[in-house]
């Protein structure tokens, strides 16, 4: 009895003796299994809600892909319907309408749908309330194109099918697209913020169950320590194994006291991130110094200094960090790599006070590339459609007038930029030259409504005006415009391309307007309404004589002509509409294009009922710009004032616009006129009207 006492007594001494440390394991497991659970139920909600993203990203793309067939078999309507591409269109219309029905059912009432891979997934209903306002706006929409849908489907396999209903469709589509490509957007937008709160949540769990079991790994060291006094040993091995938990982790780790002083330990990848060394000790604003601008300094340490002020709430001011996906630009052995770094502060309570600021440094470059590349691919989706917009609207000639034009100015601006030249004469002769080529094809763009390739001239002018505001020129300056220049080309190939691939399709519309007037007045009448809308003008276009110039070099100067004389008579001619009242004139000004061909040549005149020539505004502008003195300049005719007008730079304009100001358009006639042996005629008379007449051999 008394060997059996003496064991219980054993036992019960013993448990005494590591109740602490039993409890504490008992505990820390505890917390593990419920970190555990929390984290696997996160990431779970987390799968969830991205298989409804990819599913609501597939019914999207569905819906695109039915507006895109439709679009096609509209094009080629009048196609033998069992021809194979009629059929395989029809099978992939049917296809996607099948997946758009099935998703929408599955975001609806849960169940299986198709995710952008293809593969059939299983999720449940939308939960929130504005996914299911969205969902149920896509709804409403669908239920009024399926019917239209089903309806083209039910013939179309029929030679007598009718076409009316492929035109519902297909303007039943295009007039839903924007909306529900909203709503699944948003749909999408709403399941990714629930991802990233989720995925928010489970980072800080994550960091909460390091930093616990590091603070549990300290408490049980310090207490073997204390039990086995051996504090010095145990000390040193805790050190070591902080160490390889810092040098193991993929993410930049440091503590931050309030001098901002970075604490002695520090993940091994925090010196990577960095590009530096020995960062224990160092001042995370001298850290970040060369990294980083003068103004994030100062918004990073007022903005840390509110971490630790007590009465400020830490997710509030989360918003306000201004180091989130911060570009940097990180020295690595000899060369330097462009990083996107993503810094997170969390405060750290020692009992109720804030003793430091965990930092958590992550790369997240690949990401915001990305999102980057994603972007790009949708603007120059943007592009297209556009541009497919103007080839389908405007006339074939005019379509394939532009893209022969642009690809001689871009020749033209190619040839210029490996023309060798170093004098200072010679390299501002070649920005000018430039200024010409990208000027007319903005010009022409603006016409047709290209916005794309505006959007490119307007920065290459911007450029060039900087270029010619440079005191000392060099070759390296050009550097910049031959980026420009791919951009471009890349563009016009694109056009080309969409052009080449409707061929002949928009023939029908090419001849005529439904107007029934000819399609040049058109072009111009709309280039010219266009320039009065933007300029709080109303204008009267009047265009008369020949419909066509065979001439191909002919055709592209008059176009040219016209295109800079219009724009130049709207913006400088044209009076406003109280301008023109207080003058008693018409509300609407009136400008006529007229031309002639004589025999031997062709006369092309425009005229207008505005301002007239303001001789004394170009006297002025030629002295501001340092050209003439005031002595010099009022002794100027009128003939020299006008050739002063025609030179390159020159611009009455005071504030340049995307119609005027550029000083280029005079110039851009006058250099197109004298190399086809042209000559221009000037009449005008102050307040009242201005005429060009140009004589162009044939």
């Amino acid at each position: 009895m008394s060997a059996e006492n003496s064991k219980k007594t054993l036992k019960v001494s013993v448990f005494e003796r590591y109740r602490s440390l039993l409890l504490s394991l008992g505990v820390f497991l505890a917390v593990i299994i419920a970190v555990m659970t929390y984290s696997l139920t996160l990431s779970r909600a987390v799968s969830a809600h991205n298989t409804e993203v990819q599913v609501a990203a597939r019914a999207n793309e569905a819906h695109e892909n039915m507006l895109r067939i439709l679009f096609n078999l509209k094009m080629s309507y009048g196609e033998d319907p069992n021809s194979p591409h009629v059929a395989h269109s029809l099978k992939v219309l049917q296809s996607n309408l099948d997946i758009f029905q099935k998703n929408l059912d599955a975001l609806q009432k849960g169940g299986t749908g198709v995710s952008v891979s293809g593969q059939e997934v299983a999720i449940n209903p939308l939960g929130d309330a504005e996914s299911q306002k969205n969902l149920q706006a896509v709804i409403e929409r669908w239920n009024h194109l399926k019917p239209q849908i089903a309806l083209y489907l039910k013939d179309a396999m029929s030679p007598t099918s009718n076409p009316a209903h492929l035109e519902l469709a297909s303007m039943s589509a295009q007039n839903n697209y924007e909306q529900v490509s909203g709503s699944l957007t948003a749909i999408r937008g709403n399941l990714n913020s629930q991802i990233r709160v989720e995925s928010q949540r489970t980072n800080m769990l994550q960091l909460a169950g390091v930093f616990g079991s590091l603070v549990f790994f300290l408490g049980f060291v310090f207490f073997v320590i204390r039990r086995l006094a051996a504090a010095d040993v145990k000390a040193d091995e805790s050190r070591k194994e902080t160490e390889e938990i810092m040098n193991t982790v993929s993410t930049g780790l440091f503590l931050l006291d309030k001098d901002l002083t970075i604490g002695s330990q520090y993940s091994k990848e925090l010196e990577r991130l960095i590009g530096q060394k020995d960062l224990a000790g160092q001042n995370l604003i001298d850290m970040l110094g060369s990294l980083i601008s003068q103004e994030d300094l100062n918004t990073t340490h007022s903005f840390i200094g509110q971490l630790y002020n007590p009465r400020v709430k830490e997710r509030l001011i989360g918003s306000l960090n201004p180091l989130t996906r911060q570009v940097m630009n990180i020295q690595e052995g000899n060369n330097t790599v462009q990083r996107y770094l993503d810094f997170k502060f969390n405060r750290v309570y020692k009992g109720d006070e804030i003793s430091r600021v965990l930092v958590n440094v992550s790369d997240v470059t690949n990401a915001v590339l990305l999102e980057k590349k994603i972007q790009q691919e949708r603007e120059q989706n943007d592009v297209q459609l556009e541009m497919l917009s103007t080839i389908l609207r405007a006339d074939r000639q005019m379509i394939d007038d532009f893209v022969r034009n642009t690809q001689k100015h871009n020749m033209a601006i190619n040839n210029t930029l490996k023309a060798p030249g170093e004098r200072q004469s010679e390299l501002r002769s070649k920005a000018e030259h430039i200024f010409r080529e990208v000027h007319s094809l903005k010009g022409e763009a603006y016409a047709l409504n290209l916005h794309g390739f505006t959007v490119i001239a307007e920065n290459i002018e911007n450029d060039l005006k900087k270029l010619q505001a440079t005191s000392t020129l060099t070759g390296e300056n050009f550097l910049g415009l031959a980026v420009h220049l791919e951009e471009l080309m890349n563009l016009t190939q694109t056009i080309e391309d969409l052009v080449g691939r409707l061929g002949n399709n928009n023939d029908s519309v090419s001849n005529q307007s439904t107007s029934g007037k000819p399609k040049m007045s058109d072009y111009y009448e709309r280039l010219v309404a266009d320039v009065a809308e933007r300029n709080s003008k109303i204008v009267d276009f009047n265009y008369v004589g020949l419909q066509q110039v065979e001439n191909e070099d002919l055709r592209t100067t008059i176009h040219e002509v016209a295109v800079q004389l219009l724009r130049n008579a709207v913006v400088h001619g044209i009076e406003t509409p109280a301008e023109r009242h207080a003058r008693r004139k018409l509300e609407a000004g009136h400008v006529r294009m007229e031309l002639q061909d004589t025999g031997s040549q062709y006369i092309l005149n425009f005229e207008d009922d505005g301002n007239g020539i303001d001789y004394n505004a170009i006297r002025a502008k030629a002295v501001k710009l340092g050209r003439y003195s005031e002595a010099e300049a009022e002794n100027l005719n009128n003939k020299e004032l006008l050739a002063l007008m025609f030179s390159s730079g020159f611009s009455t304009v005071e504030q340049a616009t995307g119609d005027a100001g550029r000083g280029v358009g005079l110039d851009v006639i006058k250099d197109r006129v004298n190399a086809i042996g042209g000559k221009i005629n000037i009449s005008t008379s102050a307040g009242m009207y201005t005429r060009f007449t140009f004589t162009l051999p044939k």
